[in-house]
């Protein structure tokens, strides 16, 4: 059963009344709220709200349960916020006066639910506004306070991660609660601790606190460039000044500031922390990523050239930290890349200059240097597909190239893909399209080494084909190279674009697969035997092509002696035992139903392939024989009757029947699979006593 699946069924808690479950409450919900029964909306409201007491009590919070109040309390009307509000407020109130101090944890997280999940429960906190705000200031001082006497490192992260979420509530609340939060100015003072603090507060706890700094009353309604100087004088910490910026940009910057002068300056100001050090550049990061989200709404507000002077400042730090050895940089530069390109390509004036200048950048740097992927994707949503490759010719060639790197292998396919199908759309000459993309994929498969095919193969030909489906049959036109045919055909086999492989319009020939079969190359014998094993359709009849061709790799195979190449032939032909069963087993049921089926003629294909396939296996289990022999032998009847059971395969209703597994073997099969009891080999050994117990020979059969 699924996990989500596990979660919707699991029990449900009782309301405490003991009468009813959750979900008839929620049931009853939406008719009560939309009645006019005031009692019984009042009723309705405190079971939800003692079901969200509820959910709080365990360790961690029950979030089902809460979800499910969520869900309750959405169909209560707004004009009905103020007829209940008194009671739910008294439950929530008693609630959270019985929170001490190990309990802070829960009271915070039922503070930040209550905020952000329904409008109801936000209504419920303004109306505790006292309440709740003495109850912040203690849980600051106390969180604050074990966070300054701790030096044991899991101790201090769990409070870290209290004191977070304590600073994101109080971030939400203070612009509503200003004057009751403020009382005393404890929150100031803690926050300025905080911020003074040289060693232990974290980066994050530093950007939360900035965030509290500015929103106080009393630097909230400073102008913007009076604020940028009073932060300065806060703290000596260069990540708290830092942070200080990066609290200045989220509550400072929108769209009615007109300061071209301001954001210059603060710019330049953050740009100068630049140093070697890891956490500084990862607060550099944060907050000019969050200088460019605040830009995307205000650039309007700037002069075209202090923008592009802006502009340009940006793209230079994301090219600088593109191959920055910590991911929070990389993640941050990627952004503030992207949000430039959103800008610029919405101005006018500065559209074809950002653009002329990144072109020119890429084609003097190769496209694997970090970052130029994600430009080369930036670029694509904003220009078309001929404008790069008229300023670089040779990136469809230098992606095929990195394709000789497994780990280049994927970004590069994926790089290619998307430019080889955004051209499609574009070109209107196929052929032309063709030439630039099909035929170079196809040239390597015929040329290339070994390992470029490979990743070529599994890389980039899917996705081309899965886009563009029709192009599989114009391979046929582009190359005669065997082993590319069978490469193709085996991965349109794997898409489901080539069902019948052997049909008058089919890919491939009967004569190449056999070719194939006895290549040198091991994976293009194994490619060989996927296409005839490999069908998404597992009803579809086998034909006797598939079946001669299937005992023609096995004959030729049956030596080889590598492991690896026998256990993924093994793998292949499990797939073809399972199509050979749920075929028969479809015909079966169409023969029921009375629709017109040769049952009788494919009952007997199948039963003749399977009496020679069950004794060529046994007839390689002689001890003589080689180890690779007995073992792929072996391995094939074992998945034979793991797959279609001791008893063969028989319809449910066992009104028809394929084959009984005894009924097939000749005189002088099983003596040969009792033998192998005695193999020198335990793989063998253990394989043959399993089969030997699975179809229950008996003890007189052993015994003579």
């Amino acid at each position: 059963m699924p996990s989500r699946a596990k979660k919707i069924l699991s029990p449900i808690p009782v309301i405490p009344n003991g009468k009813q479950n959750v979900a008839d409450v929620i049931k009853q919900s939406q008719s009560i709220f939309s009645s006019s029964n005031q009692d019984d909306i009042r009723s309705l409201c405190e079971q939800l709200i003692n079901l969200l007491i509820i959910s709080s009590s365990t360790d961690p919070p029950n979030t089902s349960l809460r979800k499910c109040v969520v869900k309750g309390f959405s169909n209560l009307p707004e004009n009905q916020y103020d007829n209940v509000l008194d009671q739910c407020t008294k439950h929530l109130q008693e609630f959270f006066n019985q929170q001490g101090k190990e309990r802070r944890t829960d009271y915070v997280s039922m503070l930040n639910y209550l905020i952000e999940n329904f409008p109801f429960g936000l209504a419920c906190v303004l109306k505790m506004k006292d309440t709740i705000s003495a109850q912040l200031i203690t849980v600051g001082e106390e969180i604050w306070s074990d966070v300054r006497s701790t030096n044991v490192p899991h101790h201090r992260f769990t409070l870290f991660q209290q004191l977070q979420y304590y600073l994101k509530v109080v971030v939400f609340l203070l612009p509503k609660f200003h004057d009751e939060l403020e009382r005393d100015n404890i929150i100031s003072q803690l926050v300025h601790q905080m911020l003074n603090d040289e060693n232990t507060v974290t980066l994050e706890i530093r950007l939360t606190c900035s965030l509290v700094w500015h929103l106080l009353k009393e630097n909230e309604q400073l102008l913007p460039n009076a604020k940028l100087d009073r932060m300065k004088q806060v703290t000596s910490v260069e990540l708290s000044r830092l942070a200080l910026y990066f609290g200045l940009v989220k509550t400072t910057m929108t769209n009615d500031l007109c300061d071209t002068h301001f954001f210059t300056q603060l710019l330049d100001e953050i740009l100068a922390f630049k140093t070697r050090d890891a956490t500084i550049t990862v607060g550099i990061s944060k907050a000019l990523e969050t200088y460019s989200e605040a830009l995307t709404c205000s650039w309007r507000n700037l002069d075209t050239s202090s923008l592009e002077n802006i502009v340009k400042q940006l793209l230079t730090f994301s090219w600088d930290h593109f191959s920055y050895n910590v991911e929070t940089v990389r993640h941050c530069s990627a952004n503030i890349y992207s949000n430039m390109f959103k800008i610029t390509m919405n101005h006018s004036d500065l559209r074809q200059i950002i653009i002329d200048s990144q072109l020119t950048l890429l084609k003097q740097l190769p496209w694997q240097k970090d970052g130029c992927s994600l430009a080369y994707h930036t670029l694509l949503e904003y220009i078309s597909v001929s404008d790069i490759l008229q300023w670089n010719p040779k990136l469809p060639e230098s992606c095929l190239m990195a394709m000789n790197d497994r780990g280049l292998a994927s970004e590069a396919s994926y790089l290619y893909y998307v430019l080889c199908h955004k051209h499609y759309e574009e070109e209107k000459l196929k052929d032309q399209w063709k030439q630039i993309w099909l035929k170079p994929v196809v040239h390597a498969l015929d040329t290339s080494t070994p390992l470029h095919r490979f990743l070529i193969a599994e890389y980039i030909l899917p996705k081309i084909l899965k886009g563009h489906p029709e192009y599989l049959q114009d391979l046929k036109e582009i190359t005669v190279n065997p082993r590319t045919l069978i490469v193709c055909t085996r991965i349109g086999r794997t898409l489901g674009l080539c069902p019948n492989i052997f049909s008058t319009f089919s890919l491939i020939e009967q004569n190449l697969i056999r070719q194939g079969i006895t290549s040198e190359d091991e994976q293009i014998c194994l490619d060989c035997l996927f296409i005839l094993c490999e069908n998404p359709k597992t009803t579809e009849y086998i034909i006797d092509i598939e079946f001669d061709l299937i005992k023609y790799f096995l004959q030729m195979n049956v030596d080889n002696g590598s492991t690896s190449f026998r256990n993924q032939a093994i793998s292949l032909l499990k797939k073809h035992f399972i199509r050979l069963k749920d075929s028969w087993l479809f015909c079966a049921r169409q023969k029921l139903k009375n629709v017109d089926q040769d049952f009788a003629n494919l009952t007997e294909r199948y039963r003749t392939y399977l009496k020679w396939l069950i004794n060529w296996c046994c007839s390689h289990l002689y001890l003589e024989g080689s180890y690779c022999q007995r073992h792929l032998s072996i391995l094939t009847l074992h998945w034979l009757i793991h797959l279609h059971g001791n008893e063969g395969i028989q319809t449910v209703c066992q009104k028809s029947k394929l084959y009984d597994f005894y009924e097939l073997l000749d005189k002088n099969s099983m003596e040969y699979l009792l033998n192998c009891l005695w193999d020198t080999y335990e793989d063998v050994r253990q394989y043959s006593l399993e089969i030997i117990i699975k179809l229950n020979v008996s003890f007189d059969f052993f015994h003579k």
